[in-house]
């Protein structure tokens, strides 16, 4: 049996791509640091900037 929640407000879903964000850019990151035998962060810029680029895919999407 399924049961349905109320619709995600703005800020949950924004909260959510940043978390997102944040996730697919440390990946990233691990990779880079893995080839290269160093280690970084993605800062909080990098993952703001990777959030609003899905945030406008998902605009994008609900507009058509």
């Amino acid at each position: 049996m399924s049961t349905r929640t109320a619709p995600k407000t703005p800020y949950e879903i924004r909260l959510e791509l940043l978390q997102l964000a944040q996730v697919i850019l440390e990946n990233q990151h691990s990779a880079r640091a893995a080839l290269s035998e160093g280690k970084s962060s993605p800062t909080t810029e990098e993952i703001i900037t990777e959030a609003e680029k899905m945030n406008g895919f998902i605009s994008k999407a609900n507009q058509s």
